[in-house]
């Protein structure tokens, strides 16, 4: 099993610890690093991608399927607790809409990554979004009504050298007031 780096790190940090099941649906696997842990760690994870990551074994509390991000009725649960999206939306044409899909999967937490800007390759990575100091917030407007936490976070120490960065967005659906 590979080891956590930070970004992962910030995202189980970012787990709520009271009042849920431990449930964690993973948009966006990829080679399923996180998964791995989080299924060690005792929570039930369904990860989820375009594909089968090469490798891939499931376990008894980790379970991957195809899901299209577009196509709710292509996930293997709906409402599960937490949401993880890490290194998706960048990719998305359409990631306004990818977030409402999330946002309508999550029972209780989502947690997202974005790269900061064009770090981790940019356009030569496939992104066609970016992000800013400039226009991160509009995440605040496009989760609404729910609580929103936004961080900047490194993954490495060489990501300082090379002023890379990624956001770190919390969005809390029991905290909607």
């Amino acid at each position: 099993m590979k080891p956590l780096d930070m970004r992962d790190i910030a995202i189980i940090d970012a787990f709520p610890i009271h009042d849920y099941e431990k449930v964690v649906l993973n948009v966006g696997c990829g080679e399923g690093r996180i998964d791995y842990h989080l299924a060690e760690m005792r929570y039930f994870v369904y990860a989820t991608d375009i594909e089968k990551p090469k490798g891939w074994e499931d376990t008894e509390r980790l379970r991957f399927h195809l899901a299209d991000i577009f196509k709710l009725t292509s996930f293997p649960i709906l409402s599960p607790s937490i949401v993880i999206c890490s290194e998706v939306l960048e990719h998305l044409n359409d990631y306004k809409r990818a977030l409402e899909n999330l946002l309508e999967l999550t029972k209780v937490r989502l947690i997202i990554t974005v790269p900061f800007e064009k770090s981790f390759g940019g356009e030569n990575a496939g992104h066609c979004n970016f992000w800013g100091d400039d226009n991160i917030g509009e995440f605040y407007e496009l989760c609404k009504p729910y609580s929103v936490a936004i961080s900047k976070i490194r993954t490495k120490p060489r990501d300082v050298q090379m002023r890379q960065f990624c956001y770190l967005i919390v969005v809390d659906k029991r905290q909607d007031k």
